[in-house]
C-alpha cells in the first residue's frame, strides 16, 4: 500500500474481494445448474434467466458473507494479522479453502437433486440418513459420480488459484494495517458484510427465499436460489426448535394416528402404514357449476370478536358499526376461530385450509415451496385471476414467496404505493390498499378473480390516519388501540360497501373474518381472545342462504372447503377443515388451534389446553375458571387424542412435496 492509502487496510480489501469472489462462483454453479437442466430453460425468455442470475447474486452475496465474515474476524486479530503472520494467512487460507470445498459440494449435490424434486437442495436430502449403505449404492448406481467429482474439482482448483491471485496482489506485499486504518476498516467492512448476510435494507423481515420469486416461471425462480441457503435455511431454522418437535411429534403417546384424522375430516379409515400419509379427499359436484363468481376474502388484521360489538364484545366502546351493519345482510358465523395468533397462521389457515402446527412458522421453510393445495392454486386452476393486497412489506413472515410458490399470480404491497402514503412500520393505511385495489380489481375486465386482501392498521404502533371514522375520545384508557381497532372497521365498510353496490361485481362472494384475534380480558394463559374471530359471508345471489346467524363452531382450515362449496367447483380436498354449510363429518363441532407448543381444542362448551410434556387443562366456557380436568380425565384423553393426531399428522404432511407421497412409501418399504 502507498503512503496514499494508509487509512485504508489491505485486510479489508482482501476480504471485500473473497466476498466478491465466492459470489462470483457461486454463479458459476447456478450457470452449470442451468446446463445440467438446460430443458426446463427452453420456453423461458432469456431476459428471465438473466434475471435469476441477477436475482440469485443477492443469495450468493449473503452466503458469501457468512463464510467471510468469521475469516475476516480473525484475520484482523493483532496476533494473527494476515499481513503480519505467513503462519496466519495459511491457516485462514485453509478454513476458506474448506468453507468454499463444503459450499461448492452442496451445489454439486443440488443439481441431481434440483432435477429429481424440482426444488433446490433442503434437509430433505437427509431423511433417509439412516439407510446411508442403501443411498450410497443407489448414487454410485444412478449417476455419473466420476464427472460430477471431476467438476467439483476442476471448481475447486479455479477457486484456489483466484484466491492466490488476490492473495498475491493485495496482502503479500502489503505493509501490516496500522491502528487507525484497522479502526476505520473494521467496522465498515463488517457493517458491508452484515448487510450482506441480512440481504435486503427494508425494516421488517431479511433475506427469505421468498425473494428468489421475482418471475412467473418456476424454474427461474427456483434457479435464482442459492443451495447453500435453501439447505442450510432448511436444516438451521430454529434448528433446536425443528429438532424438538419433530421428536415431540413422533413420541407422542396417540396411536392409529391417521385413522383418528380420518375420522375427524370423513376420510375413509386406512392403515397408519406412515405417519406421512397424504390426507385428500375428491369432491366432486352433482351437478358442477358453470359460473365462476368472483370471491374476495378479507383478513383484517387482530379482529378480535371481543372487539366486535354485534357478538359478545369484552370493550364497551362500539368499535365496529360497518361490520354490524354488514353482518345483517350476510351469514354470520358467531362461534370461529383463526388457526393461530399470528398473521402466517391466520394466511395458511385461511387460504390453504392448513392449522399452524407447533413450532416456527411453516411459510419459512423451504419444504413449504410449492407444495399447498388452497383457494389460490385451485382457483388459478380454473382460469381466475389470484391477486394477494397487503399494507406492508411482502416479505415479512415469507408472505411473497411462500404465496407466490403455491398459486397466487399477482402480489400487491407497499411497494405499490408511493412513500409519502406510507404511515408507520405497518405501511400504509387500510383505506389506502382497499381504494388501490379496488381499481385493480375492476382492471379484472371481466375475469373471474380470487382476491386476498390482508389490512395492518389495527396493529402496533396503532397509528391511524385523519380521516372521518368518529374516534373514541382520547380520555378513554387504551384509546389509541381502539381507535386503530375502530379506523379498521371503517376502511373495511367503505371497500365492501363499494364492492356490493357496484353492479359489475354483483356476482362477487365476500368473506371477512380476522388473520387472528387479540388479547381483550385474559382468562386462559393460552386466551380465546387471541383465537376467536367472526366470519362474514356476503353474497347478493344467496348462495349461502338467507341472512342469519349460525352458531355452529368453525374454523380457519374451514374457509376453502366451504368457498369451494359455494363455488360448486369439483376439486380435491388437501385441507383440514371441511365445508361450513355441510355436517361435520366428525359429528361433532370442533376447533383446533396452537401457539408454539400448547394446543387449544374447542369443542361444545369444553375447551382443552394441551401442554405436551406439562400438565393439560380443561375447562367448561361458561365456567372459565375452574379447571376440571381432574374431574373429567376421559373426556381429556379424547380431546387430547383427537388434537394431537390432528397435529401430527399435519405435521408429517407439511414434510413431504405433495408430489412425492409415493417416494416416502418406497422408503419406508426399503427400510
Amino acid at each position: 500500500m502507498s503512503s496514499t492509502n494508509r487509512l485504508v487496510s489491505p485486510i479489508a480489501v482482501y476480504y471485500i474481494a473473497v466476498a466478491i469472489l465466492l459470489a462470483l462462483f457461486f454463479e458459476v454453479w447456478r450457470g452449470i445448474t442451468l446446463f445440467a437442466l438446460f430443458d426446463r430453460a427452453s420456453a423461458i425468455p432469456a431476459s428471465t434467466i438473466t434475471g435469476s442470475f441477477l436475482v440469485g447474486l443477492r443469495f450468493d452475496f449473503a452466503i458469501a458473507c457468512y463464510i467471510t465474515l468469521p475469516l475476516m474476524l480473525l484475520g484482523f486479530l493483532p496476533f494473527v494479522d494476515v499481513t503480519r503472520s505467513k503462519l496466519s494467512r495459511v491457516v485462514n487460507t485453509a478454513l476458506l479453502y474448506l468453507a468454499a470445498a463444503t459450499a461448492f459440494f452442496i451445489h454439486l449435490a443440488d443439481i441431481e437433486f434440483f432435477k429429481f424434486f424440482n426444488t433446490r437442495l433442503n434437509a430433505m436430502a437427509l431423511e433417509w440418513s439412516d439407510s446411508s449403505e442403501f443411498i450410497q449404492s443407489m448414487i454410485w448406481e444412478s449417476f455419473p459420480v466420476v464427472r460430477y467429482l471431476l467438476l467439483f474439482a476442476l471448481v475447486s482448483v479455479g477457486f484456489v488459484f483466484a484466491v492466490r491471485f488476490l492473495q498475491k496482489r493485495i496482502l503479500r506485499n502489503a505493509r501490516p494495517s496500522s491502528f487507525l486504518a484497522t479502526l476505520i476498516s473494521l467496522p465498515i467492512l463488517a457493517a458491508i458484510l452484515l448487510l450482506g448476510i441480512r440481504g435486503r435494507i427494508e425494516e421488517k423481515a431479511p433475506l427469505n427465499w421468498g425473494q428468489a420469486y421475482f418471475s412467473d416461471h418456476a424454474f427461474a425462480n427456483l434457479l435464482a436460489l442459492n443451495p447453500v441457503f435453501t439447505f442450510g435455511r432448511d436444516l438451521l431454522y430454529d434448528s433446536g426448535s425443528k429438532h424438538d418437535v419433530d421428536r415431540l411429534m413422533s413420541e407422542l403417546p396417540v396411536t392409529d394416528v391417521y385413522a383418528k384424522t380420518a375420522a375427524l375430516l370423513g376420510l375413509p379409515a386406512a392403515p397408519d402404514d406412515t405417519l406421512s400419509s397424504r390426507i385428500v379427499r375428491p369432491v366432486r359436484f352433482e351437478p358442477a357449476s358453470s359460473e365462476r363468481p368472483n370471491v374476495i376474502l378479507i383478513l383484517m388484521e387482530s379482529f378480535a370478536s371481543a372487539g366486535v360489538s354485534c357478538l359478545q364484545p369484552r370493550v364497551e366502546q362500539k368499535l365496529t358499526p360497518y361490520f354490524d351493519s354488514l353482518s345483517q345482510h350476510g351469514v354470520l358465523f358467531t362461534d370461529f376461530y383463526s388457526a393461530g395468533m399470528h398473521t402466517y397462521a391466520g394466511i395458511l389457515g385461511s387460504l390453504y385450509g392448513y392449522p399452524s402446527v407447533p413450532g416456527k412458522s411453516p411459510m419459512k421453510q423451504v419444504t413449504s415451496q410449492d407444495n399447498m393445495s388452497g383457494l389460490p392454486s385451485i382457483l388459478g386452476g380454473y382460469g381466475y385471476r389470484t391477486m394477494f393486497f397487503t399494507t406492508h412489506d411482502p416479505h415479512f413472515d415469507n408472505m411473497h414467496g411462500f404465496l407466490k410458490s403455491n398459486g397466487m399470480q399477482e402480489i400487491y404491497s407497499l411497494f405499490d404505493f408511493d412513500e409519502s402514503q406510507k404511515l408507520s412500520t405497518l405501511g400504509v393505511p387500510d383505506h389506502v390498499m382497499f381504494d388501490s385495489a379496488l381499481e385493480r380489481i375492476r382492471s379484472s375486465n371481466g375475469r373471474p378473480f380470487f382476491a386476498a386482501l390482508l389490512s395492518g392498521t389495527n396493529h402496533g404502533p396503532w397509528f391511524v390516519p385523519d380521516v372521518p371514522f368518529g374516534p373514541v375520545s382520547d380520555t378513554i384508557p387504551d384509546a389509541k388501540r381502539l381507535n386503530a381497532f375502530k379506523y379498521s372497521d371503517w376502511a373495511l365498510g367503505q371497500f365492501v360497501n363499494q364492492i356490493m353496490s357496484e353492479p359489475s361485481l354483483s356476482n362477487t362472494i365476500v368473506l371477512i373474518t380476522g388473520d387472528h384475534g387479540l388479547l381483550i380480558d385474559p382468562i386462559y394463559d393460552l386466551d380465546l381472545s387471541l383465537f376467536q374471530v367472526p366470519l362474514l359471508i356476503l353474497d347478493k345471489q344467496n348462495r349461502a342462504g338467507e341472512s342469519r346467524r349460525i352458531h355452529h363452531i368453525g374454523s380457519q382450515v374451514d374457509i376453502v372447503a366451504t368457498v369451494m362449496g359455494l363455488l360448486k367447483l369439483d376439486y380435491d380436498n388437501y385441507t383440514f377443515g371441511h365445508d361450513l354449510f355441510t355436517p361435520d363429518p366428525s359429528g361433532q363441532d370442533y376447533a383446533i388451534f396452537s401457539e408454539g407448543y400448547q394446543i387449544g381444542i374447542v369443542q361444545h362448551n369444553h375447551f382443552a389446553i394441551l401442554r405436551p410434556g406439562q400438565k393439560n387443562s380443561l375447562y367448561d366456557i361458561d365456567a372459565p375458571k375452574i379447571d376440571r380436568v381432574s374431574e373429567n380425565p376421559g373426556l381429556m384423553a379424547e380431546l387430547s387424542d383427537r388434537a394431537l393426531s390432528y397435529f401430527q399428522t399435519a405435521y408429517f404432511n407439511l414434510k413431504y412435496p405433495l408430489h412425492l407421497n409415493h417416494l416416502v412409501h418406497s422408503s419406508n418399504e426399503e427400510k
